[in-house]
């Protein structure tokens, strides 16, 4: 039927309004509430990885474009300091030793700092530039990988130098740690893959597709149900089960995420993307979207503080940097 030009007109604005109505509902239905807001002036830059130290019940912010690892108090909600290692993009916490390790990344090193008094204590030099990083708390071994090359480097802390160069099929992204097996699962973006390495032997031993997932991102370890999460770049969260390899479930999140959380108590996987933080329900059979919460630009990372189960998010609006958290509901 051919409307006239203002009643076409009238049911644009009607059908537009519904669906900015629909389109508010998704946002808003996310089970999140702001919260905390913690104010960091005259920063710049962008942040990287955010991981929670839950010894010391902070939130470590590895601050790339400023050059810093940020650390800030979860209960007082206050920064307690801002250390000038470089361009930082991933924090790992060695409660045992009392250390943090800092990836940084264009300084091609991993900086060593004391966990009580802040400040630098160490450094290992790697073979080239460095990414996302973690603590094998089992075999006391430190794991980074190089930035968009196809190493994966097992760093001893104590004698301060890379004990092994795993070379992996691809470029990786995130990656957990499974200290049952002894394996860490890694994310092959240029893949589309999950590469298994067997940290006693320090090589790749699997490779499994994340299909529907492309550009996969995002990565976390549920140790209950023997799955992993995986975020994509184009909207999909996939449930993988570790026995086999093989994807359970998908669920549809933001676009672009590039980090996860999982909250084991509550069950819930939140996802870190430009504008908005999807949620979703890990459930007996894989993976259910619970909406999305509009967020910022730069809030591209996310952590999880298992003590208090909010979540963190980190970003900066060009003149000043901020550190959000939100309520579970």
């Amino acid at each position: 039927m051919n409307l006239p030009f203002h009643r076409h007109l009238a049911a644009v604005v009607v059908v537009s309004g519904f669906a900015l109505v629909q389109t508010q509902a998704a946002e808003d239905a996310a089970p999140l509430a702001p919260d905390a807001m913690v104010k960091i002036a005259g920063s710049k830059g962008k942040f990287d990885f955010l991981a929670v130290d839950s010894s010391h019940h902070r939130l470590l912010a590895a601050h790339e474009k400023d050059g810093t690892a940020d650390f800030i108090d979860l209960q007082s909600n206050t920064v307690l300091a801002r250390l000038k290692v470089g361009p930082a993009v991933g924090i790992a916490s060695d409660p045992q030793a009392g250390k943090y390790y800092v990836s940084v990344q264009d300084d091609k090193r991993v900086a060593i700092i004391d966990a009580t008094t802040l400040v630098e204590t160490g450094s290992v030099p790697t073979p080239a530039e460095t990414d996302a990083i973690l603590y094998d708390a089992k075999d006391h071994r430190v794991y980074v990988t190089n930035d968009n090359g196809k190493y994966l480097w097992a760093i001893d802390p104590v004698a301060g130098k890379v004990t092994a160069a795993i070379e992996i099929p691809g470029e990786p992204e995130c990656m957990a740690h499974d200290e049952s097996t002894g394996r860490i699962y890694l994310n092959i973006k240029n893949l589309n893959e999950v590469a298994v390495i067997d940290t006693k032997t320090n090589r790749v031993t699997a490779q499994w597709p994340t299909a529907p997932v492309s550009g996969p991102h995002g990565l976390v370890f549920d140790a209950a149900a023997g799955r992993i999460y995986v975020s994509g770049d184009n909207g999909t969260l996939v449930a993988i089960d570790i026995k086999t390899g093989q994807v359970l479930s998908s669920a549809k999140i933001t676009a672009k995420v590039d980090q996860i959380a999982f909250d084991a108590v509550t069950r819930r996987i939140f996802c870190a993307g430009p504008d908005y933080l999807s949620v979703v329900m890990a459930t007996a059979t894989g993976v259910e979207s619970l909406g999305n919460a509009s967020s910022a630009a730069t809030a591209k990372n996310v952590a999880v503080d298992p003590a208090t189960h909010k979540v963190w998010t980190t970003y900066t609006d060009g003149t000043d940097s901020f550190a959000k958290s939100w309520r579970q509901l």
